[in-house]
């Protein structure tokens, strides 16, 4: 006969099994109603957007993990990124009294400015952003601008003062196949980034940093967020107030002493060569010199006559007009005085200038200036007066005796 013990057994059994479902049921549930409750993805709504909308902001991958950090931004948008001013804040899932991680401040393409220095920036690849610094100019206002390549990296912005790489950009006239040109610019950039970083406090630079020279109007980036090949390669620490290359290539440059082998250019050379023989045979000249080292040398060629390459600058009379020199081999701000009737009839085209060196202005509108008493000229057909000044084996006259 069966006990009622042996009986009772089976139905506890089943009603504690019954039991424990219930609770695995239960438990589930209030997990999912748990989850769906927060956040899917790294970036939550914004607050103050319309329903259903959502705007984001860049950062590094420590702060992108939806599974570790609620994310909140309060502030302008535009496409779904942060734009203007706004705030950006990643909240810790992990329990505790962790402090949120916050910015707040200025937003360009959803990425934070967090420097002043800063203006703009643009997205790249590689979680990197370039970061705009502004203007940089030579001594006639033109030039281009100074872009940092900084990473965006554990919790922090993207920093302008702590860069993978300095980008300059310079417009088509900077003459970059010239080296003392190109370095220059890159001199320039080293302070203008030094300036900018130095009232921030900026992170500590170790070793060596890479520095890109390019060419054109704008730094476009191309589809897959890559910057265009460089004219100029360089590295160099940004630590002192001259920058000593480690690395240095120089396209255009390189491109230039290819080319001055080339029969077409030497032809060309050739070309340009007699155009200046002719003026000497002309005007009986014994230099050909730039405005730099005729402004150097004044003593020692007063009453000589030469040639030299000029860009009319501002008109003083009928016979009188101030000129700078037409082939600058960097920022040289160099300017001399012009006399002679002929300046009535000039436009703003370069010119060759054959003059009798005078001596120095005392005039107050152009104090120490040279003063050239011209003799003739001959109208460029390049700003730089190419055509007249640049030599077989591609070299520029800008102090070479006259036969």
């Amino acid at each position: 006969m069966t006990s009622l013990a042996a009986i009772a057994s089976p139905i506890a059994a089943q009603r504690a099994r019954c039991a424990l479902g219930a609770a695995v049921v239960l438990a589930l549930a209030v997990a999912a109603a748990d989850v769906a409750a927060q956040p899917q993805s790294q970036h939550s709504p914004s607050f103050g957007m319309d329903a259903g909308g959502q705007c984001v902001a860049r950062s590094g991958a420590t702060l992108a993990q939806a599974w570790q950090y609620v994310f909140a931004y309060q502030g302008d948008c535009e496409n779904g990124l942060a734009q203007g001013e706004g705030r950006a804040q990643w909240q810790p899932r992990s329990p505790g009294h962790a402090e949120p991680i916050v910015w707040q401040g200025r937003f360009d393409r959803g990425i934070f400015l967090s420097r002043t220095a800063v203006l703009a920036a643009r997205p790249l690849a590689d979680s990197q952003v370039l970061l705009d610094l502004g203007p940089l100019a030579d001594s006639e206002g033109k030039g281009g601008r100074l872009w940092v390549q900084a990473a965006l990296d554990g919790r922090q912005p993207a920093d302008a003062c702590a860069p993978v790489a300095l980008h300059v950009l310079v417009d088509i006239h900077s003459a970059l196949g010239s080296e003392q040109v190109a370095r220059q610019w890159l001199q320039a950039a080293l302070r203008h980034w030094q300036l900018a970083c130095t009232s921030a406090k900026p992170t500590a630079v170790q070793g060596l940093v890479r520095l890109m020279l390019h060419q054109g109007f704008e730094l476009a980036v191309d589809a897959d967020g890559h910057l265009p090949v460089p004219v100029v390669r360089a590295s160099a620490s940004l630590q002192g107030r001259e920058l000593l290359f480690q690395q240095y290539s120089n396209n255009a440059s390189a491109q230039q002493q290819r080319n001055a082998g080339q029969p077409e250019q030497r032809k060309e050379y050739s070309a340009n060569a007699q155009r200046l023989q002719a003026m000497v045979r002309k005007y009986g000249a014994q230099r050909v010199l730039d405005l730099p080292t005729l402004d150097k040398s004044l003593p020692h060629l007063r009453g000589q006559v030469v040639l030299v390459g000029v860009r009319p600058e501002r008109v003083l009379s009928r016979k009188k007009a101030t000129v700078r020199t037409a082939h600058r081999d960097g920022w040289d701000n160099t300017a001399a005085v012009v006399e002679g009737p002929e300046i009535a009839q000039w436009g703003k085209d370069s010119r060759v200038l054959a003059v009798k060196v005078l001596g120095r202005s005392t005039d107050v509108r152009t104090q120490d200036q040279a003063i050239l008493q011209l003799l003739g000229s001959a109208r460029c057909s390049e700003v730089d007066c190419e055509d007249y000044l640049l030599m077989p084996g591609g070299q520029w006259a800008q102090d070479r005796a006259l036969p």
